[in-house]
């Protein structure tokens, strides 16, 4: 501890700032400056440092400044690099109100992805290919479990009682639903040169209201994939919240608006949204748990599963809209 506060003393040491008090977040130090409050992130991975640099700059210069941005240092850097760690600072953004999409709004927020976006694939990123073939791997991978778990269930199938029983019957379902993300995920359609990189923590909170103007906050973790995850994740949490598809289409279409959306991109976007992960987890966890509660675990299950079935409806939607961009050439 005593290390650590000597380096943030060093840190900040670099910037025109006086540190009045520091409060360790989860993800980030809160400082209380003479400047008004400010974030302090660490970045482990430089080249996700930089990279997230540079498209913030990007959208900065192409006149859109409503984005967190870093802080420079007394001598204009714009982070701190210490033994191979990467620092960064950016204001507080103490009186951010959370957003709840109208139609309207859904519409800018898509303009405004898809805009982060554009920035996003025009700053340089040498690892781009890399990051299909993780989610690739990572829904394989997952997919060899739950049939490894399948096999094992169908030889206990006579010693389970009647609610792990009841669990048991969902992997089946799970399983068939895992198989096809994979499926979608290594469709041959999907070839490198037209991916981009993005953080993959696109959510409600990322888009909030500040002095009256729609914002985008957040992306400091340095975990990486590829865009359409990032949109199917946002769209996920935007169904959930108001159950309507027209906010769906608003958002796509003012993404569409600004960024081209291709049969391949909705494939993407599919294979994402398919995989069941919360269900898949919490049905693999009531298995193996050595003395699990079986009744909460039902529960517990059946309530994402109704949600996953809520989810659907979206699927099939968006499904819809994949076909009318689809090439004589691409298959369903």
């Amino acid at each position: 501890m005593a290390r650590e506060r000597v380096q943030l003393k060093e840190i900040c040491q670099r910037y025109k700032i006086r540190v009045i008090d520091v409060e360790a977040m989860n993800d980030h130090y809160l400082l209380e400056t003479n400047r008004g409050p400010k974030e302090l992130h660490i970045w482990p991975r430089l080249d996700v440092l930089r990279w997230s640099f540079a498209w913030r700059e990007r959208l900065a210069r192409q006149g859109f400044r409503e984005v967190e941005r870093f802080i420079r240092t007394r001598d204009a850097k714009p982070y701190v690099i210490i033994r191979k760690i990467g620092y960064t600072l950016n204001d507080h953004l103490r009186d951010a109100c959370p957003l709840s999409p109208s139609l309207e709004h859904a519409f800018r927020c898509g303009q405004l992805v898809a805009r982060m976006h554009q920035a996003q694939a025009a700053s340089d990123y040498p690892y781009v290919p890399e990051l299909l073939k993780r989610e690739q791997n990572r829904t394989a991978l997952e997919v060899k479990r739950a049939r490894e778990l399948y096999r094992q269930l169908e030889m206990r199938a006579g010693e389970l009682d009647p609610a792990r029983g009841w669990i048991a019957r969902q992997v089946p379902p799970l399983l068939e639903r895992m198989e096809r993300s994979a499926e979608l995920l290594a469709s041959p359609l999907l070839t490198d040169e037209w991916l981009a990189p993005s953080h993959p923590d696109l959510g409600l909170e990322n888009l909030a209201w500040v002095d009256g103007k729609l914002f985008l906050r957040g992306f400091w973790r340095p975990n990486m994939s590829v865009q359409p995850r990032d949109i199917a994740f946002y769209l996920q949490q935007l169904y959930q919240q108001g159950r309507s598809l027209d906010l769906i289409d608003a958002f796509l279409d003012g993404y569409e608006q600004i960024k081209t959306v291709r049969y391949r991109d909705y494939l993407l976007l599919l294979a994402f949204m398919a995989f069941p992960e919360q269900a898949w987890r919490q049905v693999e966890h009531a298995i193996n748990a050595p003395s699990p509660d079986d009744q909460e675990a039902v529960s517990a299950i059946r309530q994402t599963l109704r949600q996953q079935q809520e989810l659907d409806q979206m699927l099939t939607h968006i499904a819809g809209r994949a076909v009318g961009k689809r090439g004589a050439d691409e298959p369903i």
